[in-house]
């Protein structure tokens, strides 16, 4: 048995979960979880937490910044526990880009921060708060281990042919530019949790896994294995996304800079964080709201949900013919897990290929896990929902259990 204390860091919200591992180190429970967002904004932030016994906890409230929130969460997990000080096992820390030297989760030295610190310059968002989070926890926790788990390790496997842009080489090579990938615990954990179901390792399964949220990735898995992803250099490329607007004709950046007058730093700014479903749609970045909009007749709406699926089951078919065919593709993410409607669309068309839903399955599975493929497909379809946290938990107590026995 271990426990695991989780940290998952957002631009502006952090996620956190106390986890208590069975002695197989798969199956686990949550002593307290929760959430903080709104992070570092002048208006209030939000948190919410979730006790062993299931009660909430809310509570408004500016949050300075993300090792804040952090120590709070120790706080509040201490509370609920009656335990001084909480003494998990080891401390799992996600980070969204693991720059080019992380090849695998590592126990965080100082060693391993500078090298987490020097990879910043790809991921300036979200790699300040990581590190100050880890360096805050690990004050308040000195004695207990914490593992880095980066969402780009898991797609160290892509081979360079599909990896690498189509740069001059020694222009890549020197600003270490490639395909990275990210979302990697969410598609590592539908690729495990389907191996799981299926009854087999996972060097047995060929997927399409595919992270439906508020950012949207897809994966082609072989053997195993990540053999290639959506996002490419930062999470940008490929899908189109909640506001991110995924793949475009680069040439738009010098375009927009010429024609409006504005920095090409300004035109990636809009490209995160004003496009996607929310510039297409003009309604909203929530595909709730702009599915309410559509059956209302808003026609750019319609048009929104309809460029977002057609993305996907472009991305579908472009994966089954890099693996040679799949044996299953999954749906994981808020999106993904949640609307039945826009899996129905994005599998449209697609039976040609071996992929039809079955209504009724696939209507009754709304954010629960099941098989929504209609019997005789020849390529399986099933909703998973993902949980980071838990796949993390696993990894942190494998990372742990391995050096000691080196030690």
């Amino acid at each position: 048995m271990m426990r695991v204390l989780v940290f998952n860091c957002g631009s502006s919200s952090l996620k956190f979960d106390f986890i208590e591992l069975d002695a197989s180190g798969v199956s686990g429970r949550s002593l307290g979880h929760g959430l903080f967002e709104e992070i570092g904004r002048p208006a209030s932030g939000n948190r919410r937490l979730v006790d062993a016994f299931g009660a909430v906890h809310e509570q408004a409230g500016r949050i300075a910044n993300h090792p804040t929130a952090a120590l709070e969460a120790i706080a509040a997990l201490e509370s609920a526990h009656s335990e001084s000080p909480l003494r998990p096992d080891v401390i799992a820390h996600r980070f969204v880009h693991g720059g080019p030297d992380l090849t695998a989760p590592a126990i965080a030295d100082e060693k391993l921060l500078k090298a987490l610190e020097a990879a910043s310059v790809f991921d300036p968002l979200h790699y300040p708060a990581s590190i100050a989070t880890l360096r805050a926890v690990a004050v308040r926790l000195p004695q207990t281990p914490a593992v880095v788990i980066a969402d780009t390790v898991f797609h160290r496997t892509i081979p360079e042919w599909v990896r690498d842009y189509a740069l001059p080489r020694a222009l890549a090579a020197r600003h270490r530019i490639h395909r990275y990938g990210f979302h990697g615990p969410a598609h590592a954990w539908m690729m495990e949790r389907y191996a799981e179901l299926k009854g087999v390792r996972t060097s047995a399964v060929n997927l399409i896994t595919l992270q439906l949220g508020a950012g949207c990735s897809a994966t082609a898995i072989r053997n195993g294995v990540s053999i290639d992803t959506s996002m490419g250099l930062t999470p940008l490329e490929g899908l189109m996304m909640a506001t991110r607007s995924g793949d475009l004709d680069p040439a738009i950046v010098s375009f927009l800079v010429e024609r409006e007058g504005i920095t090409a730093a300004k035109v990636v700014e809009m490209l995160n964080h004003e496009c996607g479903l929310r510039g297409v749609s003009g309604v909203s970045n929530d595909l709730r709201e702009i599915e309410a909009a559509a059956r209302a007749g808003n026609r750019d709406a319609a048009l929104a949900i309809r460029m977002f699926c057609y993305r996907v089951r472009k991305y579908i078919g472009a994966y089954l013919a890099a693996l040679g065919g799949a044996d299953a593709i999954v749906f994981g993410g808020g999106i993904g897990e949640h609307s039945a409607a826009v899996r129905a669309e994005i599998c449209a068309g697609l039976k040609p290929l071996g992929i039809e839903l079955d209504r009724a399955r696939n209507q009754r599975a709304v954010g629960r896990e099941e098989r929504i493929s209609a019997d005789g497909a020849s390529v399986e379809a099933y909703v998973i929902p993902v949980n980071e946290e838990l796949y993390m938990a696993r990894v942190a107590a494998r990372v742990i259990a391995a050096d000691r026995s080196i030690v």
